[in-house]
């Protein structure tokens, strides 16, 4: 401690540090008690009041954190967005980044599987089971993913050194998000062995998505003179 430090002034500091622990942790369970409600009971039959008296805390602390119900279902969303957004950023550049995608979010699933807190990904299926169920959460889960995809526009931007807004970087994440959600949205469909229980489950799932992608991508299905983009102006 500093000549010029006090003890009040040390607690002054950490105070922020605190305060933001203990905001993130009623975020949690806020989230933990609104899927286990929702995937339980329905989301339409679950009310804003039942999830407050559930996280111990007001209906008017629920709406302060998050402005609709449907915000609490998707909300491990973004948590998982920017761990594939950081996971990207380590990934080797080789002009492939399709391929760097698929690795940034399987160093995900890698890191769920040898961590001990399954919490996150019982969010994610819980949150997967209302979307297929619920019109409103469904529409909501694809405008978080717009929001989403912005977010990682930056770190795949700065990859291919172009602009967020490039048309190469918007294919790019507009076909990585729908490889993801047919992955995890459809996979009874495309490998009914590997329903979604697990996080290897969820990998095995996107990973036949991205295999069959590439496999239709690389059937020609045009006959004929490959069209022209059009003039500059047109």
């Amino acid at each position: 401690m500093s000549e010029s430090s006090t003890p009040a002034d040390l607690l002054e500091r950490t105070r922020p540090g605190l305060r933001e622990r203990k905001k993130r942790q009623t975020r949690e369970r806020i989230i933990d008690v609104a899927l286990e409600l929702c995937d339980t009971h329905g989301f339409d039959a679950t009310t804003v009041e039942q999830i407050a008296d559930a996280a111990d805390v007001s209906p008017r602390t629920v709406n302060r954190y998050f402005p609709t119900k449907e915000d609490i279902v998707i909300a491990p969303i973004p948590e998982w967005s920017d761990a594939v957004a950081e996971n990207l950023r380590a990934q080797p550049v080789t002009g492939n980044e399709m391929q760097a995608l698929l690795d940034a979010f399987l160093a995900l699933v890698d890191r769920i599987i040898g961590s001990e807190e399954p919490l996150p990904f019982r969010w994610f299926l819980q949150m997967q089971g209302i979307i297929r169920t619920s019109p409103s959460v469904r529409a909501r889960s694809l405008d978080a993913a717009e929001h989403k995809m912005l977010q990682m526009a930056d770190v795949l931007a700065e990859r291919m050194g172009s602009e967020p807004d490039a048309l190469p970087v918007r294919l790019i994440l507009s076909t990585w998000n729908t490889i993801m959600r047919v992955g995890t949205e459809c996979e009874a469909d495309i490998v009914a062995e590997h329903i979604i229980t697990s996080p290897r489950g969820m990998a095995d799932a996107v990973v036949t998505a991205y295999h069959e992608f590439v496999r239709v991508c690389a059937t020609p299905t045009v006959s004929g003179p490959t069209a022209e983009p059009p003039p500059s102006g047109r």
